[in-house]
C-alpha cells in the first residue's frame, strides 16, 4: 500500500532521522538543491559545470540504470563534493512493484553507486515519484536508509522553457530550510540554473547538500 505524501510529511516531524522533507533550522538560510533521474550524458555535465563555477554543492539522486551507462558522471559528481544518492535502479513507483522489489531496487542502486564512486555513500534514498509503500519504508528503515523527499518543486517536469522556472523561483522563492526538486535530464533546467542560483543568493540563501541540511 502506498503511503500518501501528506502522511509522510507529517510523520517526518516525529521521525526526522528516517524522513526528510526540510530542515527546521530555517534561521540559517540554507537550502538544498537536488537533481533527479540522471546522470544524463549531456545535461548532467553542464549542470556540474554551472555548480562548479558558482561554488555550489548539490545532491544528485541518480538512477542505477543511467549510472551504469555513464559512470564517469557519477564519479565526477562525487569527486567535486556533491552528494550522490540512490533513486532506484529503474524509475518505477514502489506501489507498482511486487512486494520486496521496491526495497531491493533501492538497495541495489545504492550498492552500484558506491561501487562506481569507490566510496561508502550515506544511505539516502529518494523514491521515484516520491512513491513508497509501508513495506519498503519499514524494510529500508531497518537497514539504515533515510528517505529524502522535497518541500519545494521547481516544476521543471511540467514546463517547457527556462523562463517559466526562473519566474517561479523569483515569485515564490523557496523558504530557508527547503529541499528543492529539479531534474538533470531537461535542457530548460540547465538553461535556468545560473539565474536560479543568482536569484536565491540575492535572497540571502546559501546552498548545502541534503545530508548537510538534514543532519544539522
Amino acid at each position: 500500500m502506498r503511503v500518501p505524501m501528506k502522511i509522510l510529511n507529517l510523520a517526518s516531524r516525529f521521525a526526522p532521522a528516517l524522513l526528510c522533507f526540510a530542515s527546521p533550522e530555517e534561521r540559517r538560510n540554507r537550502v538544498a538543491l537536488t537533481f533527479d533521474d540522471g546522470p544524463h550524458p549531456e545535461y548532467t555535465g553542464r549542470i556540474l559545470d554551472i555548480l562548479r563555477d558558482a561554488g555550489v554543492h548539490a545532491t544528485f539522486f541518480f538512477q542505477g540504470s543511467n549510472a551504469a551507462q555513464w559512470p564517469a558522471l557519477v564519479r565526477r559528481a562525487h569527486a567535486e563534493g556533491h552528494q550522490v544518492a540512490a533513486h532506484g535502479i529503474d524509475h518505477v513507483a514502489a506501489s507498482k512493484q511486487r512486494n520486496g522489489d521496491a526495497a531491493d531496487n533501492a538497495i541495489q542502486c545504492h550498492a552500484l553507486l558506491c561501487e562506481i564512486a569507490g566510496a561508502h555513500l550515506p544511505r539516502y534514498y529518494r523514491p521515484p515519484y516520491g512513491d513508497i509503500t509501508f513495506r519498503a519504508l519499514r524494510s529500508l528503515g531497518r537497514r539504515g536508509y533515510r528517505f529524502a523527499f522535497w518541500s519545494y518543486d521547481s516544476n521543471d517536469s511540467f514546463v517547457t522553457n527556462a523562463g517559466e522556472i526562473e519566474s517561479r523561483i523569483a515569485s515564490t522563492t523557496p523558504d530557508p530550510g527547503s529541499i528543492v526538486l529539479f531534474h538533470d535530464d531537461y535542457a530548460h533546467t540547465v538553461d535556468a540554473l545560473p539565474r536560479v542560483l543568482d536569484t536565491l543568493r540575492a535572497r540571502g540563501l546559501t546552498f548545502v547538500t541534503v545530508a548537510e541540511l538534514c543532519d544539522a
